[in-house]
């Protein structure tokens, strides 16, 4: 199965050419963290693989409406234990979410020049851990959020926030991170950083072709922007590939889920990503080129108007590393099919089409054409990415969101053989 119809390309080359302006017109900002599925990422302040997190999400919350009010800011109230103590009563989690404390918002606000405020609502997406709220203000929409406790060091943050003004300043479509009166991207209250965003709305993925395809040229265009970046701030390096501690989390999984009938499949799973990272270990990636990646880039970190990517979100988990790393894992996520509630009822195979469609766009975008060696590790570090993002969370957890854990590794176990067993015919040469 031919995947990409470039054949009159060459295929020498595994970096992205020099960087510049992209050839569509500048977007406005859009809202961080889009998905919601129940479960967080690694740490991206540390080296610990970051899988993606929305490749079987359910539809995520609408967002609460239920504490606007004009003229002056009211917040939610105290959240949970190791939120900021501010002031008022307490108020439980809605829906496994942190909220702010009373008095909160109010203080964050006072450290930007919004003007005033004449609403605010919460916005109970992306993770569960960093509550986020939607302001209308003088200035326009504004989200603000609060970053999870231990998620980053300052030097990460930096880093992610230099990554954000370098793209803003060359017309990448991503949010617009709002300077505090501190002159930073981040103001920090109590231990706690919080960061504004201007918000924007528009329409989700629809699995249809233009949007898949205008998400390979997004991603394109993220990695020849970036390509030779050497700005502020300290970056870190861990990704999804050849990570000991997966295979060795899927053996102790019948332990950790308490479920015997599980230990087969996750040998199974255990075996199936120490072979594919071995497959990948053989096309020299260590010696590839490495550059600022996404790390989180899927469907539900993409927002999208008339079928085109407005924005890009959420680069909390921006790294260093091989550019394959985040070819792989967005193509798995733009192409893996599900229909129904029942994980095991989903198709196991990927969708050719979207695969085909993602990947042809990316590799059309000058200076960014795929090499023969990145072409044959890209099965194998999907198969790595699909296995990682369902071990992490199970691990942590016993469920994948709000489905039950051995069921969804079931379902990965049926996705990860095809993909092997497929494996040659999803090189795209």
């Amino acid at each position: 199965m031919r995947l990409i119809g470039s054949k009159n390309k060459s295929r020498t080359s595994n970096k992205p050419g020099a960087t510049g302006l992209l050839s569509k017109p500048e977007h406005v900002g859009a809202p961080a963290e889009m998905n919601d599925n129940g479960h967080s990422n690694a740490r991206p302040g540390s080296d610990e693989p970051t899988p993606a997190i929305d490749l079987f999400a359910s539809s995520p919350n609408a967002a609460s409406s239920d504490e606007t009010v004009v003229g002056h800011v009211l917040a939610p109230k105290v959240p949970s234990a190791g939120s900021p103590q501010i002031t008022g009563e307490g108020r439980p989690p809605v829906q496994g979410h942190d909220r702010f404390a009373t008095g909160e918002i109010a203080i964050v606000c006072s450290n930007y020049e919004f003007g005033r405020i004449h609403s605010v609502r919460e916005f109970r997406r992306g993770s569960r851990q960093a509550p986020k709220v939607v302001l209308e203000t003088a200035m326009g929409m504004v989200l603000i959020k609060r970053r999870q406790p231990g998620r980053a060091s300052s030097a990460h943050i930096a880093f992610s926030h230099a990554i954000q003004h370098h793209l803003e300043r060359r017309a990448y479509p991503l949010a617009r991170l709002i300077t505090g009166k501190n002159g930073q991207g981040a103001v920090t209250i109590e231990g706690f950083v919080y960061e504004a965003f201007e918000f924007i709305t528009g329409t989700r993925y629809d699995r249809s072709l233009p949007p898949t395809a205008d998400a390979g040229r997004a991603l394109a265009y993220f990695h020849r922007l970036l390509s030779d970046y050497d700005g502020p701030g300290t970056p870190v390096s861990g990704s999804y590939h050849n990570v000991h501690k997966i295979p060795e989390a899927l053996r102790r999984m019948a332990g950790r889920l308490n479920d015997p009938a599980i230990a087969p499949t996750a040998e199974r799973l255990a075996s199936m990503y120490e072979r594919a990272s071995a497959r990948v270990r053989d096309t020299g990636i260590a010696g590839w080129p490495r550059q600022v990646i996404h790390a989180d880039f899927h469907p539900g970190n993409l927002i999208y108007a008339d079928g085109l990517v407005r924005a890009v979100v959420d680069f909390d988990s921006a790294r260093i590393g091989p550019r394959a790393l985040d070819i792989a894992n967005a193509a798995m996520q733009f192409s893996v099919t599900r229909t129904g509630l029942d994980p095991m009822a989903w198709p196991v195979a990927l969708d050719a089409e979207r695969l085909a469609a993602f990947l042809g766009a990316y590799d059309a975008v000058e200076g960014c054409i795929l090499s023969r060696a990145e072409c044959k590790a890209l099965p194998g570090l999907m198969v790595e990415a699909l296995i990682t993002e369902a071990t992490l969370p199970i691990a942590a957890t016993g469920r994948f969101g709000q489905i039950e854990g051995s069921t969804f590794l079931r379902m990965v176990e049926r996705k990860a053989s095809w993909m092997l067993e497929s494996y040659d015919e999803l090189i795209p040469l």
